[in-house]
């Protein structure tokens, strides 16, 4: 036996030996992980508690069982519908596997294989549609050196109810990885299908995609891009007046920084959509936060979910808390000149188009300017509001007949263009909007007229 050889095997007897305390000291550090990341998850998550807790670890695989409660705060005397509950339970089981060799992955904290446990009737319910499969599990590898690789799935299934409901479900796949200390993450989603049929009617969704990548930002934010499509999204009725219908509905959002600063547009667009008679298509519509001052909205949010996690226990402190957020943080996001965007919101019907545009910002604003009440004042005489709003003729005709006819609108709407507010073309309705110094002028004319002089 040579030298090399020797070494060798003394590294592997090393290795072997000391296997069980090294996957003895990795139990214990992905137990602290996993800790650190649940609570991070519940602080994002307002309305999310850890109910209850149990971790057992052994030498080279562990079990945590994690009991969350999700509950809306509700305003004394309002009740919820009956579909959505106040409250509500769900347990997660994870089973863990140790590093460094966790299930055959080479350097790996752990490999964490998660499990939905739904309520005992509802478990009995689907038993029979999916026999030991869980709902929904994910099967996470832990690195070493921070982040994970995560894969869920939930399998399809087709349920009928004992009222002779139904419920078909084609399954879920996703993958997210995330970065140390939860600095980033990216992820992908897709549920092919979920229908359900009942009495009452149908309500559906088809062809959900999402992709997104996102790295934290000033402390609390996360900021990057994401995009949500959806093909079909619908019900229907016995009723024909209660039914909608979206085709290729689609939600992209943007955000970045830009020093202490961050800009963020969201881009909502969809084919066609129906709702009772009304047929739009076409549909589009841009918004875009500019110049918002980071640490002021990271500070917001963390205020407004903290709120939101009073709210559970009880709602009056959790409106206390969620106003004077509002005013604090809110007044310091203003102060910094942010301005709300709108390049487009529009639609098609067969009648004619409906477009609009608008900018909105609020510039030389003081401390002293937004203190309460004493805001609104000042928020009215620094405003500044640009717009502009073209209406085929065709739609205008259709607007003043919905609902049924008033000859009180098309005989208003006839003034405001003799007026000047209104420009009536050959193809279309126009104005322009501008508020300024607690001005407002439609096609440069003040608005409302002044009055006569005696």
């Amino acid at each position: 036996m040579n030298r090399t050889t020797k070494i060798a095997l003394a590294i592997g007897g090393v290795i072997v030996l000391s296997y069980p305390g090294i996957a003895w000291v990795t139990g214990m550090a992905i137990e602290s992980r996993m800790q650190h990341s649940e609570q991070q998850a519940l602080d994002q998550v307002p309305y999310l508690t850890l109910v209850k807790r149990e971790y057992h670890r052994g030498v080279y695989r562990s079990t945590e069982i994690a009991t969350y409660g999700f509950h809306l705060p509700v305003p004394g005397g309002v009740k919820t519908a009956a579909a959505l509950p106040s409250s509500a339970t769900f347990t997660v089981v994870n089973n863990i596997r140790h590093g460094p060799f966790p299930a055959g992955h080479a350097g790996a904290l752990a490999v964490v294989v998660s499990t939905l446990v739904v309520p005992a009737p509802v478990e009995k319910t689907l038993s029979g549609v999916l026999g030991t499969r869980p709902v929904l599990q994910a099967h996470t590898t832990v690195s070493l050196f921070g982040g994970a690789a995560t894969a869920l799935t939930s399998p399809a299934f087709r349920l009928v109810l004992a009222d002779g409901s139904a419920l078909a479900w084609a399954g879920l796949t996703g993958t997210i990885r995330t970065a140390r200390n939860q600095a980033g993450w990216t992820g992908q989603l897709s549920a092919p299908r979920l229908v359900f049929q009942g009495a009452r009617g149908m309500v559906e969704f088809a062809g959900l995609e999402y992709s997104g990548s996102n790295a934290r930002a000033f402390g609390g934010l996360y900021l990057g891009t994401g995009t949500l499509t959806i093909e079909r999204l619908g019900a229907s009725s016995p009723r024909p007046d209660e039914g909608f219908s979206v085709q290729r509905l689609s939600v992209t959002s943007t955000s970045k920084p830009d020093g202490e600063f961050f800009d963020e547009r969201t881009d909502l667009t969809a084919d066609a959509a129906t709702f009772a008679a009304v047929k739009v298509k076409n549909i589009a519509y841009s918004v875009s936060f500019e110049h918002l001052d980071g640490p002021s909205f990271a500070s917001l949010l963390q205020a407004l979910r903290s709120g939101a996690h009073e709210a559970v226990a009880n709602p009056v402190q959790g409106q206390t808390t969620t106003r004077n957020a509002l005013r604090q943080y809110g007044a310091n996001l203003l102060l910094h000149d942010p301005v709300l965007d709108i390049p487009r919101a529009g639609f098609t019907m067969p009648e004619g188009s409906f477009l609009l545009s608008a900018k909105i910002r609020a510039r030389g604003l003081a401390s002293a300017d937004l203190q309460w009440p004493a805001a609104f004042m000042a928020l009215k005489t620094h405003a500044e509001v640009t717009a502009d709003l073209r209406v085929d003729n065709g739609l205008v005709q259709k607007f003043l007949t919905m609902g049924g006819s008033n000859p009180r609108f098309a005989t208003q709407l006839t003034s405001f263009e003799q007026q000047g507010y209104l420009t009536a073309g050959a193809s279309a309705v126009t104005t322009h909007i501008d508020y300024s110094g607690g001005r407002l002028t439609l096609n440069g004319h003040a608005f409302p007229p002044a009055a006569p002089a005696d």
